[in-house]
């Protein structure tokens, strides 16, 4: 009899796939906080760094962004997962759905990016799209988890604050126009976008604004693949016209230097390395990211210099502030401080002040937009 039990214990777990978290049982978050990871995995580092940004983009009213990390979904396909998370807590402010989510299931090899209904139109879209597949998954893949983390909170604040429902009113910002720059990393899926609304024909029919949304959608989408493809076409060696062989991640480090190295393991720059086996010969590509926080050293000219601001005096209704900036480089000993000042605060109209509270999550609405990543 104990046999037996054993066996069907066994045939159980064959046939069943590993538990995951519900989503009712994880964590929810803390006031002041914005991450959670079941898994802790993550650096303390990373995570005040993400409860940062988030509280950030929270206080001045743009949105609400989460970054949530489980082992597993238990089977569970991670889109439904994470939007159902996403709706649970009801990210983002009510009567705006600015929420964005990143949820990244660990052992399953999976990240999902979760929009809110008011933030996933076909440029917010095209921006996770890029954010995704250009800077998410290459970290990653690279087994740098706090780096992928990193660079997906500081794009999703990006897109949060550039998206054009923070388009000031009455106007249309440049940022809220602009659709990313694709990445030549970028793996291009159709952007979800609403169909047009069917109107009954009266002789004349005014183009929809989902038929320039689209197309703009559409056009990013082709020069997406269009550089995807470019990179990594076929290429032949100069000297004896033998085909090359692009090198993979582990094993195109024997060709960088340290600069580059350093700048491929904080996310600022893919390189790719030809290799021709016949004239034992390298040809190295550069491509810089999109969505980063680091900018070239005018000491070493790699990508690896970032900032880091202290609050001197803090901006209020009536007057300005000013914040102590400090440059350093991840690569070489440069380093720099100076001063700077910041605008006044502007007080929300009274019609927006209701929705946009600097409270904790709780009335955003997601219907699934965003995108998905595995590596």
């Amino acid at each position: 009899m104990r046999a037996l039990l054993c066996c069907t214990v066994l045939l159980c777990a064959l046939g069943f796939p590993a538990w995951g978290e519900p989503v009712g049982s994880i964590p929810r978050l803390r006031p002041g906080s914005w991450s959670v990871d079941v898994t802790r995995t993550l650096s303390s580092k990373t995570l005040a760094e993400v409860d940062r940004r988030g509280s950030e983009v929270n206080s001045q009213g743009l949105g609400q962004l989460a970054v949530v990390v489980v082992n597993t979904t238990g089977g569970r396909n991670p889109r439904s997962y994470a939007t159902e998370l996403f709706n649970l807590w009801g990210l983002g402010h009510a009567g705006r759905d600015d929420g964005a989510l990143l949820f990244i299931a660990l052992k399953d090899r999976k990240a999902e990016i979760v929009l809110g209904n008011g933030v996933d139109g076909p440029s917010d879209l095209g921006r996770s799209d890029a954010l995704m597949s250009g800077e998410i998954v290459p970290a990653f893949k690279r087994g740098n988890a706090d780096a992928a983390v990193l660079a997906g909170a500081r794009g999703l604040s990006a897109l949060l604050e550039s998206s054009p429902l923070n388009a000031p009113s009455g106007s249309t910002s440049a940022a809220a126009q602009d659709v990313p720059r694709a990445q030549d990393s970028y793996d291009p899926r159709p952007s979800q976008v609403s169909p047009p609304v069917q109107t009954e024909w009266t002789g004349e029919r005014e183009p929809s604004p989902w038929f320039y949304g689209g197309g703009a959608g559409a056009l990013a989408i082709g020069i997406a693949g269009l550089r995807r493809w470019w990179r990594r076409r076929p290429r032949i060696c100069e000297s004896c016209r033998q085909p090359r062989q692009r090198l993979d991640e582990g094993s195109d480090d024997a060709h960088l230097d340290a600069g580059q190295r350093r700048e491929e393991r904080l996310g600022s720059v893919d390189y790719d390395v030809w290799w021709c086996g016949s004239c034992q010969d390298a040809q190295v590509k550069r491509y810089g990211a999109w969505l980063t926080s680091y900018s070239t050293c005018p000491r070493c000219d790699y990508k690896t210099k970032s900032e880091s601001s202290t609050t001197l005096v803090s901006a209020t209704y009536d007057h300005g502030g000013r914040v102590r900036v400090t440059v350093t480089c991840k690569h070489c000993d440069y380093r720099d401080e100076f001063t700077r000042s910041t605008p006044k605060l502007t007080r929300p109209s009274s019609s927006s002040s209701s929705s946009r509270s600097s409270g904790s999550s709780g009335g955003g609405r997601s219907s699934g937009g965003g995108s998905s990543g595995s590596w």
